[in-house]
């Protein structure tokens, strides 16, 4: 069985939230989330994903990481004003130290 998220509904927040976009589009490019599984469904809540050994447990990695192995698995989060999730928004999954690897959810 396969999932196809198609993001026709809205856009990236690009001005506001750039590295976190770019993680995102880069990761995608790149074809990390093929096969990843949907490890976490909260019923009316959310849906999460993003972590290629579908555990959950270790937060993937970011695009950058895989590029160059002298940052951590985790990027900052931007302190710019936070987006009001709507049904359906993706947003990258904070790791607790306001910190994002490559999980989202929907």
């Amino acid at each position: 069985t396969a999932v196809l998220l198609d993001t026709m509904v809205g856009n990236l927040y690009m001005e506001k939230h750039p590295c976190t976009c770019l993680n995102f589009l880069k990761l995608c490019k790149v074809k990390h989330y093929n096969y990843c599984l949907i490890y976490n469904v909260q019923r009316d809540f959310i849906t999460q994903t993003g972590e290629p050994m579908g555990t959950g447990w270790s937060g993937g990695e970011h695009i950058f990481c895989q590029l160059c192995d002298d940052r951590g698995r985790f990027f900052e989060a931007g302190k710019v004003p936070r987006i009001k999730h709507k049904k359906g928004t993706v947003s990258m999954v904070n790791n607790g130290r306001d910190q994002h690897g490559s999980q989202f959810l929907i």
